[in-house]
């Protein structure tokens, strides 16, 4: 782990410390990149403007167990290959009933196959997975969601919104690439 200087740094650098169980938690933006978010702790793999700390999502966080309140991944989760092993580092850090919002482009958005560096397109049941106990041998588990949303765009997402209203499961198995969604976000709560 790489830590910089400056208030956001001091707050991440504390959070990694051995520190009394009292000590204040900390909200994280994981894969910042260059968006950082008033409040949150920005982590990244590379440097760059809103990173206070620097360390591979593919690995362990490197935040102590129970330590954080609230995590961000905003167009991440896309890009980290092994997603299941990313929740399992995530649900270790959060504290019970912490908030983790993913925001990813929808698997039938232009957006999601644009990008070289996706190595995952997502579906509205996508987060499912780590909230089944039937999965969680595989999965991990450790999360119940709360909330998602899908967005739409264009001039025909009115009538994708009409269609996925009707039945989300219809919309994403016959309608999704004639019209198409944009992102979608899960508002997730750290079960544990």
């Amino acid at each position: 782990m790489n830590t910089g200087t400056g208030p956001r740094a001091r707050e991440a650098r504390a959070a990694t410390e051995v520190a009394p169980a009292a000590a204040r938690p900390i909200r994280l933006n994981l894969g910042c990149g260059n968006k950082p978010r008033p409040g949150f702790v920005g982590v990244d793999r590379y440097p760059c403007e809103a990173a206070a700390v620097l360390c591979d999502l593919a690995g362990a966080l490197p935040f102590r167990t129970d330590s954080v309140a609230e995590l961000h991944l905003d167009n991440v989760v896309e890009h980290v290959l092994d997603i299941p092993a990313l929740v399992r580092e995530i649900v270790r850090v959060a504290r019970p009933g912490a908030t983790v919002t993913v925001v990813t482009p929808h698997f039938s958005s232009l957006a999601s196959w644009r990008d070289p560096t996706h190595v995952h397109h997502l579906a509205w049941s996508s987060m499912d997975h780590f909230a089944k106990p039937s999965t969680a041998h595989y999965t991990g588990g450790g999360l119940a969601i709360v909330s998602r949303r899908l967005s739409f765009g264009g001039g025909l997402g009115l009538i994708g919104r009409m269609i996925f209203a009707l039945s989300p499961a219809a919309w994403e198995k016959s309608f999704c690439f004639v019209f198409r969604a944009s992102t979608l976000t899960f508002v997730l709560r750290v079960e544990k």
